[in-house]
C-alpha cells in the first residue's frame, strides 16, 4: 500500500499563473492565454515543516515554467483527521463544492488515503484529470494498477542508509527502539522502517503504541547497545496530538541514549543527527511532473536514488554531549550548531595570521636599520618641497607681474594706436565724400577697429585688473558681475555682510583671480540665470562662495581643467583650500578659504 512506502509524502499544492507562483491570485492574463489550474493536496499536517519545504521546491520547480499556471493548496490531514467516520467523503464534497467554479487541470497528491480519495471515484466531476504522487520509497503494485494514468515522483527509500549510519556512528549498536505514533497512518508509514532494521540483522524495540509518559520511561532506562530511533510522531496511544519537534524535545530530554531521527524540524531541537530525505528536491521533480501533465504528455514515473536525495546531518552540540568524536561522522556529512573554534573555523586565517606577523617582524627589524636614512631623505625631501613652494611662489609673482606689464602695454601703446586708428578711418570717411562704396567700407573698417578695441581693453582687464588695485577687492568684484550680467543676461550679485574689512593685496589678488575663474566658467558653461558671489571673514579666516543654479555637472567625474589646478596651487601657497561642488541640472558652488594672518601683502 502507498502509506507504507510513503513516510512523509508530499505535498498538496496548486501553481498560481505567474512566472514564479504565490498564493495571492495574479493579474488578470490576457484573453488569448489560458491558465492551467493545479490542485496539490497535502495528506498531512500543513505545520510539519517538511510539507513546507516540498511546497517551496515546487515553487521552485515553477519559477523557469513558460507554461500560465493557477495554484490552489489543500491539506487532507489523515493523521488528525482520518480516523474519524465520513471525513473522506465530507472532505470530498467540500473540496468538489469549492471548486466548482475553478478549471482544475492537474492534481498533484500525497499519502495514498488522498490518492484514493480522488482517484477511486469513477463517477466525480475530477474523474478524467490527470493525477501526480509523490511517495518516499516503492510504489506498491496494487496502486499502480489501480491508478494507472498517475505520474509518481518517488524518492528512493533512504532506510537502509539511515540504519547504516547509526552503526556508523555507534559501532557498539544492537537493537534500535522505534518511537512512532499510534495512528494508523503512522503505523503502515514507518513499518518499514522496522522491516530494514531486521533485515539488517539489529534487534527491534518498537515503541509504538504507546503513551507518551510511557514511551519517556522506557527511552530514559534504555540498556548501552540500544540507540532509539523517532519518526514523524504525531499522535500517542491517548489520543494526544503533537505538533513538529514537540516530541523530540520531550524524548531527548529525558533519553539516556542519543536519539536519531528522519525529521529535519527535530535537527537542532535535541537529535544527535538523521538522514533526511530530498524534500525540495521532490518539490521541484513534482512541479516538472505537473506541467508536463498539463502540457499534454502521458503518465510516467520517475525513480529518484537515495545516494540523489538523501543527506547526513548532526548537531555537533548532541555529539559533544554522548562523547561521540566528529571523526565517526561520515564524509560528506553536514554538522550544525559547532561551538566556535579558533583553529577549526579560522585555520587558514591563523595561519595566515603567523606568516603576516612574522613578515611583519622583520620589516620592522629593516625599517629599523634603515631609520636614518629614512629621517635624512625625509628631511630632504621636506626641503626640496619647501623649495618648490618658493619656486612656485616666485613663478605666481612673476606671472602676475608680467601680466600687468602687458596689461599696461596692451592699454597704454597698442589700444592707443587703434583708437588713433579708428579717429583716422573716420576722418577718411568723412572726405571720401559722396563715394558710397567706399564710406561703406571705411564704416566698417571704423567699427571693426573699435571692437578691436574693445577687446584689448577686456583682455588688459583680465591680465591685469587696474580697479582692483585702485578700488579694492569689492568694487572689481562687482564690475566683473557687471560685466557677466551685461554678457549672458543672468543675474550676478555680491554681497558682503556689513563689518567688512580689506584684506591684504595677495589675499584680495588670490580672491579675484578665482572669482574671474569661476565667472568665466559661468559664462562658458553654466547657462545659469542666477549667479552669487558671497564674502565674508571671521576669525582670521576669509572665505567666499561663488554660486550659480546653471546646468552643473557631475563633480566625481569632472576632470579639472588647467584654470582650476592653477588657482588650487595658489590658493595651497597661501594655506588656505579651494573646493568644487557640483550637482547636474542643480548648479555649481566654488568655495574658498584663506588665512588672512600672516600673509604677504606681495604674495
Amino acid at each position: 500500500m502507498l502509506h507504507r512506502a510513503s513516510f512523509h509524502v508530499l505535498l498538496a499544492m496548486t501553481l498560481i499563473g505567474s512566472q514564479v507562483p504565490t498564493d495571492a491570485p495574479p493579474p488578470a492574463a490576457s484573453a488569448s492565454v489560458r491558465q492551467h489550474g493545479i490542485l496539490l493536496i497535502a495528506g498531512d499536517d500543513p505545520a510539519q515543516p517538511y510539507v513546507q519545504e516540498i511546497y517551496e521546491g515546487f515553487r521552485d520547480g515553477l519559477a523557469g515554467s513558460d507554461t500560465r499556471t493557477l495554484l490552489f493548496r489543500e491539506f487532507f490531514d489523515v493523521v488528525r483527521f482520518g480516523d474519524r467516520p465520513g471525513y473522506g467523503g465530507e472532505y470530498r464534497t467540500w473540496l468538489y463544492q469549492k471548486y466548482r467554479d475553478r478549471a482544475v487541470d492537474a492534481l498533484v497528491v500525497t499519502q495514498q488515503p488522498t490518492l484514493e480519495l480522488l482517484a477511486d471515484v469513477a463517477d466525480g466531476p475530477w474523474q478524467h484529470i490527470p493525477v501526480v504522487v509523490g511517495t518516499l520509497g516503492r510504489l506498491p503494485n496494487d496502486v499502480a494498477d489501480a491508478h494507472a494514468n498517475a505520474s509518481a515522483i518517488v524518492l528512493e527509500n533512504h532506510y537502509p542508509q539511515f540504519v547504516h549510519l547509526i552503526t556508523s556512528v555507534l559501532p557498539g549498536t544492537r537493537t534500535i527502539a522505534v518511537v512512532r505514533g499510534t495512528s494508523a497512518v503512522e503505523r503502515e508509514r514507518d513499518a518499514p522502517l522496522l522491516e530494514e532494521v531486521a533485515r539488517q540483522g539489529l534487534g527491534v524495540q518498537d515503541l509504538g503504541g504507546l503513551s507518551m509518559a510511557d514511551i519517556l520511561r522506557r527511552v530514559a532506562g534504555l540498556p548501552a547497545d540500544t540507540v532509539p530511533i523517532l519518526m514523524g510522531f504525531q499522535v500517542d496511544a491517548t489520543g494526544r496530538l503533537f505538533q513538529a519537534d514537540q516530541a523530540m524535545k520531550l524524548v531527548a530530554g529525558v533519553a539516556n541514549r542519543p536519539v536519531f531521527s528522519i525529521n529535519p524540524a527535530d535537527i537542532g531541537t535535541g537529535a544527535t543527527g538523521g538522514l533526511l530525505f530530498g524534500t525540495r528536491l521532490l518539490g521541484r521533480q513534482l512541479a516538472q511532473a505537473a506541467l508536463a501533465r498539463v502540457n499534454g504528455e502521458g503518465p510516467r514515473t520517475v525513480t529518484i536514488p537515495a545516494q540523489q536525495h538523501a543527506s547526513a546531518v548532526f548537531d555537533a552540540r548532541q555529539l559533544s554531549r554522548w562523547g561521540i568524536s566528529e571523526a565517526r561522522v561520515p564524509a560528506g556529512s553536514s554538522v550544525l550548531y559547532r561551538e566556535p573554534s579558533l583553529w577549526r573555523d579560522y585555520r587558514g586565517t591563523v595561519i595566515a595570521t603567523i606568516g603576516i606577523g612574522a613578515t611583519q617582524m622583520l620589516l620592522i627589524v629593516g625599517v629599523l636599520v634603515q631609520r636614518h636614512h629614512r629621517a635624512t631623505a625625509q628631511a630632504a625631501l621636506a626641503a626640496s618641497y619647501g623649495d618648490l613652494r618658493h619656486l612656485t611662489r616666485r613663478l605666481i609673482t612673476a606671472q602676475e607681474e608680467e601680466r600687468a606689464r602687458i596689461a599696461r602695454n596692451l592699454h597704454d601703446d597698442i589700444g592707443q594706436q587703434v583708437a588713433s586708428f579708428s579717429i583716422a578711418l573716420s576722418g577718411a570717411r568723412r572726405m571720401a565724400g559722396g563715394a558710397e562704396p567706399l564710406a561703406d567700407q571705411l564704416t566698417s573698417l571704423q567699427a571693426a577697429a573699435a571692437s578691436l578695441s574693445g577687446e584689448l581693453r577686456n583682455l588688459s582687464h583680465d591680465l591685469h585688473p587696474g580697479m582692483l588695485e585702485h578700488l579694492g577687492l569689492l568694487e572689481a568684484l562687482r564690475s566683473r558681475c557687471d560685466e557677466v550680467a551685461n554678457e549672458s543676461g543672468a543675474r550676478c550679485r555680491v554681497v558682503v555682510p556689513d563689518d567688512w574689512r580689506d584684506v591684504p593685496d595677495g589675499v584680495a589678488l588670490c580672491l579675484y583671480r578665482v572669482a574671474q575663474e569661476a565667472l568665466r566658467n559661468v559664462l562658458k558653461h553654466a547657462a545659469a540665470r542666477n549667479v552669487l558671489v558671497s564674502l565674508d571673514q571671521r576669525n582670521g579666516v576669509v572665505s567666499m562662495r561663488v554660486t550659480d543654479d546653471g546646468r552643473g555637472f557631475a563633480a566625481e567625474k569632472k576632470q579639472q581643467g588647467l584654470g582650476l589646478l592653477s588657482l588650487g596651487e595658489r590658493v595651497g601657497l597661501l594655506g588656505g583650500s579651494l573646493d568644487v561642488t557640483s550637482t547636474p541640472a542643480a548648479g555649481t558652488t566654488l568655495a574658498v578659504t584663506l588665512p588672512i594672518d600672516g600673509v604677504s601683502h606681495a604674495a
